[in-house]
């Protein structure tokens, strides 16, 4: 494995995003310890990429069990990720990592810096997002994008996903930045109604489904510059 296949681009002070052909990781610094999210689609050294860039212990955790999302968990020790996801995850066969549970609420702490962790389901059943209270920003996995969010198969509910962005809605003007796991990055706040209005409006059939542009088992549904794969 090479770690050639990694972009690392610096995001602010100790914070990185590292960008694997088409889907990205975040690695934010503390005085304490680093906090890793997500590990990507598995194509590359990722835990070598890390430890040019901290030398702090490293906390895992994934936003979601999606394959794209936990291909490096090997490499690392122990992964955190909401029980919800366990039974996504163990589909995707044995693991060398161990599995731990984080929890709505919980407060992952670096050492002047902490993130809140929000349950989200929709996108999964265990789908997180991360809030970075101080600095305005939100992690938000899959769940918030303008890239097409996949929202058929398994484990995804349109219900639990307008309920969890009515959530982040609650919350979005404490948030100046989202950080998306694919498509432009950052994304503002108002994406978040945007989402609402365009899932609700899938869910009452209220946008023609088209052939996507790659061969997945699903229409794509494009409304206000945003869409689903569904």
């Amino acid at each position: 494995m090479a770690d050639t296949v990694y972009e690392v681009v610096n995001i602010g002070d100790k914070s990185w995003r590292i960008e694997e052909n088409g889907v990205r990781v975040f690695l934010f610094e503390g005085a304490d310890q680093s906090l890793l999210v997500d590990t990507g689609f598995g194509s590359g050294d990722l835990k070598s990429v890390v430890a040019k860039l901290t030398q702090k212990p490293i906390i895992v955790v994934n936003t979601h069990a999606d394959s794209d999302h936990t291909g490096c968990n090997n490499q690392f020790d122990k992964i955190y990720m909401h029980p919800a996801e366990f039974a996504h995850y163990d589909e995707q066969g044995p693991r060398s990592a161990e599995t731990a549970p984080v929890q709505d609420g919980d407060i992952l702490k670096l050492g002047g810096r902490e993130f809140e962790v929000i349950l989200i389901p929709g996108h999964t059943a265990g789908s997180i997002a991360l809030f970075d209270r101080e600095n305005r920003l939100l992690v938000a996995g899959d769940s918030v994008s303008a890239a097409p969010i996949f929202m058929f198969g398994a484990f995804r509910s349109f219900q639990a996903y307008i309920a969890s962005l009515n959530r982040l809605s609650e919350i979005s003007g404490n948030i100046d930045s989202i950080y998306p796991s694919h498509g432009p990055f950052p994304v503002g706040p108002e994406l978040i109604e945007k989402l609402i209005g365009a899932a609700g409006l899938v869910m009452k059939g209220g946008v023609e489904g088209v052939s996507p542009p790659f061969d997945i088992p699903a229409k794509m549904y494009m409304t206000g510059g945003v869409g689903f794969f569904y």
